[in-house]
C-alpha cells in the first residue's frame, strides 16, 4: 500500500500557509490599531459568504441623492383618491409670476392646487368643473390665436358625457393665473373607455382616447399629443398621436400619427414631451405588450424619439428607443420627462416612472433616471425620497426644476395622497 505520510504532512504544511495568510491578510485589512484581527478571523467567513450579497448591491445600486428633504401630502382629504400629478410655474402672466399650480385626477372635478413658496406647501385654489382626470396644465409662452401669452391651459378626461358610450378629451383655460377657468374646445371623441386586460389584448375592440399632453411647437402653434385607440379597424391596438392648432386650441388640425405599431397588440402610450437645448423636442412614453414580454401582468418598457420641429417624430412604425443605464435596468410604465438648465452645456434630462426595473430587485417604487447628453448613451439612476410600494403607487408621477435647476420638485401618488418632496441633482 502506498505510504502517504509525505502528502499529509505537505498538505498541513500548505494548510498552515493559507491560515497564515489568511491571517495576516485580515490583520493588513483592518489594522491591529483596533485591537479586532481575532474578530476578523472568525468573521471572515461570513465576509466571505456575503461576498455575492456586496457584488449584487454594487450592480445596479443607484446613485445616492438624497438630502435632509421631508416628504409631505398636498391633498388632506384622500377620500377621494389622487393619482397621475401634473404642475408648472407660471413664468409669463405677471401677477402671478414664479408661483406654481398643481392637479391630479380624483374622483369629481379637476383640482387646482397653488403654491407660492416653491412648492413648500400648498392651498387648494380653484376647480376645473369640465374635466375629470388624466389631466395636463400649460402656460402659453407667446400668443396663439386670441389667446395672450400668460394664459394657462388645462386639458383631460371630459367630465361625464350626456352620451355614456363616448369619451372625450377637452381644454379649458385661464387668464388669471388659473383661478377662474372657461372651456375652449374639444380635441377628440371616442368610444367608452374601459381600461381592463380585453380591451387591453384587443378582444372588446373599443375605441376611446386618453392622456391629452399640451406644448408649443418650433413654429410657435400649440399642438396637443394623446393616446388613441379609434384605429383598431387598421390593426393598431393603440397609438401616439397629435393635432395642431393654429388658431391657440380653438380648432385641431388633422390626427398625425407619431407612434403606432400595426401588430394589433402593442400599446404606446402616455406622451409627455420637453424642449431640449438645441431646440429639439424629447417625447418619453411607455411601450405596452411588445414583442418578448407577457401581456398580462404588463411589462411596460419607457422609450423615446426626438423630433426637430415638434411635429414629425420620424418613421411612426419605428418603437423608439429603450431609456436604460448600463446595468440594462430600465425605466416601467406611465413615464415623465423634464429638462433642468443644471449639469453642463447640454443640461439634464430627468425621467420618472410607476416603477425602475431593478437588477436582482425586480420592480422598485423610488428612483429616477438622468442623461446628460440631451437622451444619447446610458442613462443614471439616482435615488429620490419618495418611496412607495410600485401599484396603484407611483402612477404617472411629475416633477419641476426650481431656481437654477438642480433642486427638482417631485410629485407622486401614494395611497390616496399626492406626496412632494425635493431632491438635488448629482454634481
Amino acid at each position: 500500500m502506498k505510504d502517504d505520510r509525505g502528502d499529509k504532512n505537505m498538505q498541513k504544511i500548505l494548510d498552515r500557509i493559507y491560515w497564515r495568510s489568511i491571517w495576516h491578510l485580515a490583520r493588513f485589512a483592518l489594522g491591529e490599531l483596533y485591537g479586532t484581527p481575532l474578530l476578523v478571523v472568525f468573521s471572515l467567513p461570513l465576509l466571505l459568504a456575503s461576498s455575492s450579497s456586496a457584488v449584487r448591491a454594487q450592480v445596479g445600486a443607484p446613485e445616492n441623492t438624497l438630502s435632509n428633504y421631508s416628504v409631505r401630502t398636498i391633498n388632506a382629504d384622500r377620500s377621494e383618491g389622487a393619482s397621475y400629478p401634473r404642475i408648472i410655474q407660471i413664468k409669463e402672466y405677471a401677477p402671478a409670476r414664479g408661483q406654481l399650480l398643481a392637479t391630479f385626477s380624483r374622483r369629481g372635478s379637476l383640482p387646482i392646487y397653488r403654491s407660492t413658496d416653491e412648492g413648500d406647501t400648498w392651498q387648494f385654489y380653484s376647480e376645473v368643473q369640465g374635466l375629470r382626470g388624466q389631466p395636463t396644465l400649460y402656460e402659453l409662452p407667446q400668443r396663439a390665436g386670441t389667446l395672450p401669452a400668460g394664459t394657462i391651459l388645462a386639458a383631460g378626461m371630459a367630465a361625464a358625457q350626456s352620451d355614456t358610450a363616448k369619451s372625450a378629451l377637452a381644454a379649458y383655460y385661464s387668464l388669471d393665473g388659473g383661478k377662474s377657468w372657461e372651456f375652449l374646445s374639444t380635441i377628440a371623441e371616442g368610444q367608452r373607455a374601459p381600461y381592463d386586460p380585453a380591451q387591453r389584448a384587443g378582444i372588446t375592440k373599443l375605441k376611446p382616447v386618453w392622456e391629452p399632453f399640451l406644448y408649443t411647437d418650433a413654429a410657435g402653434r400649440l399642438v396637443v399629443s394623446f393616446s388613441d385607440e379609434r384605429y383598431k379597424d387598421d390593426n393598431y391596438n393603440q397609438i401616439l398621436v397629435h393635432r395642431v392648432s393654429t388658431d391657440g386650441g380653438k380648432t385641431w388640425g388633422d390626427v398625425v400619427f407619431d407612434v403606432a405599431l400595426p401588430d394589433g397588440l402593442t400599446r404606446a402610450g402616455m406622451a409627455v414631451i420637453t424642449r431640449l437645448p438645441n431646440t429639439k423636442f424629447f417625447m418619453i412614453y411607455e411601450m405596452v405588450g411588445l414583442p418578448g414580454y407577457p401581456l398580462e401582468p404588463r411589462s411596460n418598457p419607457v422609450h423615446f424619439k426626438i423630433s426637430n420641429d415638434g411635429d414629425s417624430f420620424g418613421d411612426f412604425n419605428e418603437r423608439g428607443t429603450l431609456i436604460q443605464d448600463k446595468w440594462r435596468q430600465f425605466l416601467w410604465a406611465t413615464p415623465y420627462v423634464a429638462w433642468s438648465p443644471y449639469g453642463g452645456p447640454n443640461g439634464t434630462l430627468i425621467a420618472s416612472a410607476r416603477a425602475v426595473m431593478r437588477y436582482d430587485l425586480g420592480q422598485v417604487g423610488n428612483g429616477v433616471m438622468i442623461n446628460r447628453n440631451l437622451g444619447e448613451g446610458y442613462w443614471t439612476l439616482i435615488e429620490t425620497p419618495i418611496r412607495y410600494t410600485p401599484g396603484p403607487g407611483g402612477y404617472s408621477q411629475t416633477m419641476l426644476p426650481l431656481g437654477n435647476g438642480r433642486e427638482i420638485l417631485q410629485l407622486v401618488p401614494v395611497d390616496g395622497g399626492i406626496r412632494y418632496a425635493k431632491f438635488s441633482l448629482p454634481d
